[in-house]
């Protein structure tokens, strides 16, 4: 049985009251200023950042986060707002320096917003490194060696990187990218035992040498993501580990909220070796929680469970047939096999997908007039940001004339291919009826699977 988050976020102690503990990565939210992303991460339950460099600071401040040209009064007054608000910056980067000079300037920076972190990229030229770690040395802040996908990113040549180096400068990985170099985390965070600093904490849906590949809700890809949090345990590693999204999408919220819950549910020890929530432990999850509370709560689903509760809904209906050539909708779509026609039936490989230019409709004519009392709609194959969130159903007895039959807003679905039904509330006997998508998840395309109606 399997139980996925649906809604908002986690809210919990567990979060930052362990040895290791969550920050999120302000990139995560850079289409928002600083200010913005402090409210978001309190919103969702965190109170630990890690900023980067050239962030809109928003609100009230001129500037952005750039520690070269933010001004000493603009810094002191970022200082106080952040006491304020009760968010620590607990980590800056990626950034760099090119001499003494800028690095005692990024230092002083980071301590000024109580930063133990700097983040510094990955690269060839030890001579970079020796400088960060002079500073790093002086300061006591210490320097973390980031990567993306470049060779010196990877687990061995980081080792390579930090050996015969002291205590303050150490690895700083981001195992996303690791997985998007086709490298296994939990096998680099092994290798660089002992060396961690900090860690970019992000599952992603396959390891492969493929950079197109994206982030997903903890859990949920291939990231081993307890085994990773574990090793750094056995490596009594203590600090923080940074939750970046790097996928923007309309619920990139939603989805930021699903990993913090997974990791607040990681700390409580609820999550199983699969990196799933063991169905013995759904109970306790909302100890100490307040459903309907300030800030945002979160609730999970139990898929298998609401699909069998659909099964029951549709037992005794008959599927209303609809001849494939009887399917119009406002967009051919992207060729027959993704046209209007697709998207109608019982086929759970089937879609229909089209450009979205803020509306997509479908309208089924029957060949004699029928009575639906139930219809069904489900999500395809592709990313959930093409998902319909708010539609119509519309009956009509001529085809021009149309009655609203039901309207959803809001909705979601918690895995692909995922069917979902909802009762007619007006059943009417109609020739015509219509499914119209008003709003959807954001994407480029919209796509849905599995419209179909159902009769007594």
């Amino acid at each position: 049985m399997r139980y996925l988050p649906f809604f908002a976020a986690a809210v919990c102690g567990c979060a930052h009251a362990q040895s290791i503990k969550l920050a999120v990565q302000a990139y995560t939210f850079r289409d928002r200023s600083f200010t913005e992303t402090v409210a978001t991460a309190k919103r969702l339950g965190l109170d630990a950042i890690e900023a980067y460099p050239g962030q809109r600071l928003g609100g009230d401040f001129e500037g952005t986060t750039d520690y070269r040209t933010i001004t000493p009064e603009t810094l002191q007054r970022l200082k106080a707002y952040l006491g304020a608000e009760g968010v620590r910056v607990v980590a800056y980067g990626v950034t760099g320096a090119r001499d003494a000079a800028e690095w005692r300037r990024l230092m002083d920076f980071a301590k000024t917003l109580g930063a133990g972190v700097i983040q510094i990229e990955a690269g060839a030229d030890r001579a970079v490194f020796d400088l960060a770690e002079q500073a790093a040395d002086a300061s006591g802040i210490k320097v973390a060696i980031h990567n993306h996908r470049q060779r010196e990113g990877l687990p061995a040549a980081m080792l390579a990187l930090l050996q015969g180096r002291g205590p303050n400068i150490g690895a700083g990985a981001d195992i996303g990218h690791w997985m998007c170099a086709g490298t296994r985390p939990l096998d680099g965070v092994r290798l660089l035992k002992g060396r961690f600093v900090a860690l970019h904490l992000v599952d992603v849906e396959d390891i492969a040498d493929n950079p197109a590949l994206r982030p997903v809700p903890y859990g949920s890809g291939k990231g081993e993501i307890k085994a990773v949090l574990d090793e750094l345990k056995t490596q009594r590693f203590k600090g923080y580990v940074t939750l970046e999204y790097e996928h923007m999408s309309a619920a990139l919220e939603l989805e930021v909220a699903a990993c913090v819950r997974w990791f607040n549910a990681y700390q409580a020890g609820l999550i199983g070796n699969d990196d799933r929530l063991s169905v013995a432990n759904i109970s306790g999850l909302w100890a100490g929680y307040a459903r309907g509370g300030t800030p945002a709560t979160w609730e999970l689903v139990d898929t298998e469970k609401q699909q069998a509760e659909l099964q029951r809904a549709m037992a005794g209906l008959r599927l209303i047939e609809v001849a494939p050539g009887a399917v119009v909708g406002n967009k051919p779509g992207y060729g027959e096999h993704e046209g209007p026609a697709r998207g109608v039936g019982a086929d759970s490989k089937a879609k229909y997908c089209q450009v979205w230019d803020g509306k997509a409709f479908v309208t089924l004519s029957l060949a004699t007039p029928a009575e639906a009392v139930f219809y069904t709609l489900s999500s395809s194959n592709d990313n959930p940001s093409r998902d319909p969130r708010d539609w119509a159903v519309y009956g009509s007895a001529d085809g021009k004339t149309w009655v609203e039959l039901d309207r959803q807003r809001d909705q979601t679905f918690p895995e692909r291919h995922f069917l979902r039904g909802f009762p007619v509330k007006q059943p009417q006997r109609f020739r015509h009826y219509k499914l119209e998508i008003l709003a959807h998840g954001g994407d480029k395309d919209m796509q849905f699977s599995r419209f179909a109606l159902f009769a007594q």
